[in-house]
């Protein structure tokens, strides 16, 4: 009799708390969650988990946030297979973690993940990987007052950035930088190359690579243009000149301030905090300028916030349920608005704030992915990070840069 009231007892609270409430063992749920995001989108992610965790009284939620080291204790957790219940794929959801997520293509919200997302997070197999929060779509970050002041255009060519550039450099008498790059951080420099190299090595009709870039059969001296280039903005004093020290951090004080015009490879999470300093500035989108006569200008695009699920988590209905929970219009919506981009579901009308209307005007310039996730092995955005670095300091040349590109892309390669 004592087993039987025992067993009700069991089916009653499995009925009441619902079976996301307990994992395969009879436990109560107690999800960890990883998250890479920062700033601004951190802190509400964290309100929404609150939330949640108001509303599921029997599930617990550790929510941890990680910044640069993310990437590198993620590859750990892999590697031992022992990853956190529900977690940010930061870019990769396919191309690194697929094997070790669950499906998410049967849950309710599934069907409006938004078309121009929806690849990108799917396997060959059909299988979602994550719920899109919201949509990467990034170019450059601008500050309009400062467009409107000179009386200059939004640059569609490399060449007319470097009129811009230089248009900003002289009427401002040098007070006004006109690219800000916080390279002391590295993955601005990073940035650099992600941004451009799809425009001279992907998106151009006539100068497509992608497909040498796969089967590995990619000319490296091709790639020298880029860094020439790079030299040349650092030659005509368009970057900061303290660019190999200064942070992010200091990015957006300078584009707060007005001391620069340009962020070089920041998209839209930028301006939140620049707002934060500065209320009243007015902040533009630009796609990525076209190198090659006749191009058009693109934007990048992926993953931005996005939450996946450990398969072999012992309470995946809960994690299931946690990223419900984000998938719900309101709170699409904050993450949106956290980060000044589209949401990754329809159905979702977010105030975007100054960039509604660059979205509009721009909503026919193609998206391409990132262009270390598409094209190359993993491990090659830490390579050019450092080698950007190095080229700006005088340590090596465009050609040197190259070299080292085909290096790792070819050891990285065979060793996947």
């Amino acid at each position: 009799m004592k087993k039987l009231n025992v067993a009700l007892v069991l089916l009653v609270a499995t009925v009441i708390c619902g079976t996301t409430a307990w994992g395969a063992d009879g436990a109560k749920a107690k999800l960890s969650v990883f998250n890479n995001q920062s700033q601004i989108a951190q802190g509400v992610l964290e309100a929404i988990t609150d939330d949640f965790r108001k509303a599921n009284p029997n599930i617990e939620v550790d929510f941890q946030s990680y910044g640069k080291d993310y990437e590198s204790m993620m590859k750990i957790k892999m590697a031992s297979n022992d990853l956190p219940d529900v977690f940010s794929t930061h870019g990769w959801a396919v191309a690194r973690y697929d094997e070790y997520l669950a499906d998410l293509s049967k849950e309710a919200w599934a069907s409006r993940v938004q078309g121009s997302i929806r690849d990108v997070i799917t396997d060959k197999s059909g299988k979602l990987c994550v719920l899109p929060m919201d949509l990467d779509i990034t170019g450059m970050t601008y500050n309009k007052d400062i467009f409107k002041q000179y009386g200059l255009k939004v640059p569609t060519t490399f060449k007319e950035l470097l009129a811009v550039c230089e248009a900003i450099k002289t009427k401002s008498g040098g007070k006004i930088t006109p690219l800000h790059y916080g390279g002391g951080d590295s993955w601005p420099i990073g940035g650099y190359y992600d941004f451009n190299s799809t425009a001279y090595y992907v998106s151009s009709p006539a100068h497509n690579y992608s497909a040498q870039l796969l089967d590995g059969s990619f000319d490296w001296t091709k790639y020298d243009e880029i860094s020439k280039n790079l030299l040349l903005l650092k030659e005509k004093q368009y970057l900061n000149k303290d660019i190999l020290t200064a942070k992010y951090t200091d990015s957006v004080e300078a584009l707060a301030k007005g001391t620069a015009a340009i962020g070089g490879c920041y998209g839209a999470y930028i301006i939140t905090e620049i707002k934060k300093i500065n209320p009243d500035f007015h902040a533009g989108m630009m796609p990525i300028p076209a190198y090659w006569d006749g191009d058009k200008p693109t934007f990048i695009g992926g993953e931005r916030t996005t939450w996946g699920v450990w398969k072999d988590s012992k309470y995946v209905d809960a994690a299931k349920k946690y990223v419900a929970f984000f998938a719900q219009t309101p709170n699409l919506k904050k993450v949106s608005e956290a980060n000044g981009i589209p949401a990754g579901l329809d159905g979702v009308v977010s105030n975007l704030g100054d960039l509604t209307e660059d979205y509009t005007t721009y909503k026919s310039a193609k998206i391409f992915p990132y262009f270390d996730r598409a094209l190359l092995p993993n491990g090659m955005w830490d390579v050019m990070c450092k080698n950007g670095q190095d080229l700006l300091a005088g340590g090596i040349t465009p050609k040197d840069f190259s070299d080292n590109m085909k290096k790792e892309y070819l050891r990285l390669r065979n060793a996947k």
